[in-house]
């Protein structure tokens, strides 16, 4: 789940804060929160795409009921969660901070070709033509949003 906000989820053993380069900042209040209740975490900021030998050495040594934060652009989220998915984290395990607006893609219902949407509700298909209303149904099989036709 992407948020643009969050805060810390209570009774939780320890909190794992990780960070692309640009993402760090968006985690100062949950760190700082995190510093005054006295709760134990780890902070990580990847810089390269090449640490991720690292990445999965540090999910692993978690134990259960840890809780992750990533922060970042779209695609170092897409990439830490799958990571973290890997490791054994479930999709309750964390939460996603984007920096900025992620491309979303779309499939039409009617002739299931693939578009990309940033913040739109409604949009025409370039395949078909059909008018769609963007759902927030999401197909993690298809790793894509669903787009409705939109009925007036």
């Amino acid at each position: 789940m992407i948020q643009d906000h969050s805060s810390l989820i209570e009774g939780k053993r320890k909190f794992l804060f990780c960070a692309g380069p640009e993402g760090a900042r968006s985690l100062y209040i949950l760190v700082r929160q995190a510093m005054d209740e006295n709760v134990p975490f780890d902070f990580q900021i990847f810089l390269e795409e090449s640490e991720e030998g690292f990445v999965n050495e540090w999910f692993s040594q978690q134990k259960m009921g840890a809780y992750l934060y990533i922060s970042g652009k779209p695609d170092f989220l897409k990439r830490i969660q799958g990571e973290a998915i890997k490791a054994g984290f479930s999709e309750h395990d964390f939460q996603l901070l984007t920096i900025e607006p992620a491309k979303r893609r779309l499939i039409c219902c009617t002739c299931h070709a693939e578009s990309e949407v940033s913040e739109q509700t409604h949009i025409i298909c370039a395949y078909c033509g059909q008018e769609l209303e963007v759902s927030d149904h999401f197909s993690r099989r298809l790793d894509a949003y669903l787009g409705y036709v939109n009925i007036k």
